[in-house]
């Protein structure tokens, strides 16, 4: 057997190091979640405690459609704590993965009427102005399917 020269090695070794060095990722940039992101809603540093509602998602070729109750009977079942807030204060949520643009959606339930709330600057809604409980939903659609979460907020005078 001949000897591989100088050349050669530096060769293999070049090859071996590019072809090792890839980050994993899709061509857009962002790589495959195995479940859909779970959303942070927060206000003045605290975050609301959230209840996973339907979803379709898909990852490594299968995809899993999950079909839950909708969100008040949900929070009924799981009575996830209040996110407390003032009147009309502004929440924000986000995702690790961000959905795709213009595609979250904030409803907010009146019994089983949905009530869909403006989306401002892409994350942010208001909170109602009167001292109560109110239910929400955000969903968001990826690149991997659609998912949804349930919470609560109490908007009080004196927070």
């Amino acid at each position: 057997m001949k000897k591989v020269g100088w050349l050669g090695q530096l060769f293999l070794i070049a090859t071996l190091l590019l072809t090792g060095c890839g980050n994993g990722s899709s061509a857009q940039g962002t790589s495959q979640l195995a479940e859909p992101p779970q959303p942070v809603i927060e206000w003045s540093g605290k975050t609301a405690a959230t209840v996973p509602a339907s979803s379709c998602w898909s990852y490594n070729s299968e995809a899993i459609c999950k079909d839950t109750a909708a969100p008040p009977e949900l929070v009924a079942e799981q009575k996830p704590a209040p996110l407390q807030v003032k009147p009309g204060a502004t929440l924000t949520v986000t995702f690790a993965q961000q959905p795709t643009a213009n595609t979250l959606k904030v409803t907010q339930w009146n019994g089983m009427n949905e009530v869909e709330q403006a989306v401002e600057n892409g994350n942010q809604w208001k909170a109602p102005e009167q001292p109560g409980w109110y239910l929400f939903d955000v969903r968001g659609q990826w690149t991997q399917g659609d998912a949804g979460h349930a919470f609560v907020i109490e908007v009080k005078d004196n927070i």
